[in-house]
């Protein structure tokens, strides 16, 4: 038995390990395809960039673990690769900003243990002899997840999977990339400074047109927003945010709430600057940037150690990125 999967970034590949392909076909890997990997992005009505947003959970999930796979890690971080974003919440990290951890966006990872714990899976990694405490244990996965500015599969994938939608230079180069890659003492690590400051200066301008700029952090804000308003008035509850993005909407529309109904056109229709002297929100969102690092001659270094023009490009983005920005929507 095999699935033939097609994917965005790494094209038609053949799945064939069973303990995979049972987790595919589980009820909480599933509900991945539907949460949208960019939020509430999926509300925009107008012609945005990023209107047309719409990588999945579940896509980036199997991403993550085919990527793994690629680098020939463990069958285990393979595995907590598939399931890493198995908590996420509705609207992906828009929950976040609920719960006043909209620069963390880290809200989800604390229902991990119990979402897996409640779901199919355990019986699942059992039937394949698979100890369900090391998945669950994912910080000991050190090619899955790394602390900025460091690479990771998780990364390198959500990374990869955008931009080869919104650039023609990584989608032409995206192979290159991940065959400059290679695996020293737990670590992705570059080969050649070229690919390696390819990626760092493209994954800056993937935050600012995507990740980390006015528009995003007001689209997030609001829907936050409606969410919170939506829960005081038992519209949803907090155990709706582990649904379905559509699931949510249709509650929220079905509401006729006008205060609801207010905030989602609002949303739809959001047309946003930035004005430090005349704005409606001061906002900030989590500022990412790679460092990422080499091997040259035998020895490992950051790509900022030996690029002056990197690390000033990073170091900028940092600064001005920490501020915030200060929004005004504009009437539509």
């Amino acid at each position: 038995m095999l699935m033939i999967y097609n994917d965005s970034v790494y094209g038609i590949v053949s799945i064939k390990e069973k303990i995979i392909l049972d987790l595919l076909r589980t009820k909480a890997m599933k509900r991945l395809k539907e949460v949208n990997q960019g939020g509430p992005l999926i509300l925009l009505k107008t012609n945005h960039e990023l209107s047309h947003y719409r990588t999945t959970r579940f896509e980036h999930s199997v991403g993550v673990y085919l990527l793994l796979k690629k680098f020939n890690t463990s069958l285990e971080e393979q595995i907590a690769g598939l399931l890493h974003d198995i908590s996420h919440t509705v609207f992906s990290h828009a929950t976040d900003f609920i719960f006043n951890r909209g620069i963390q966006q880290d809200y989800h990872e604390k229902f991990y243990e119990r979402i897996i714990l409640n779901s199919g899976i355990p019986v699942i990694l059992k039937k394949h002899k698979i100890d369900v405490n090391n998945i669950l244990n994912i910080e000991k996965f050190t090619l899955l997840e790394k602390e900025l500015p460091d690479l990771c599969a998780d990364r390198i994938d959500y990374f990869l999977r955008d931009m080869c939608v919104y650039d023609s230079v990584i989608k032409e180069k995206h192979n290159e990339i991940l065959n400059a890659l290679t695996v020293l003492d737990g670590e992705l690590i570059f080969k050649n400074k070229e690919m390696a400051k390819l990626f760092a200066e493209k994954y800056i301008e993937a935050n600012v047109r995507f990740y980390c700029n006015a528009f995003q952090a007001t689209i997030f804000k609001l829907i936050s927003d409606t969410l919170r308003i939506a829960i005081q008035k038992h519209i949803i509850n907090e155990n709706d945010l582990f649904t379905t993005d559509s699931e949510i909407i249709n509650k929220l529309r079905e509401s006729e709430d006008k205060e609801i109904s207010g905030m989602l056109n609002t949303i739809s229709y959001l047309n946003v600057i930035e004005d430090e002297k005349n704005y409606d929100y001061h906002l900030k969102s989590k500022v990412r940037c790679t460092d990422p690092k080499i091997i040259i001659d035998d020895k490992i270094i950051k790509l900022s150690k030996i690029d002056e023009y990197y690390k000033k490009l990073m170091n900028d983005f940092i600064k001005k990125a920490s501020k915030g920005f200060f929004i005004r929507i504009l009437k539509h």
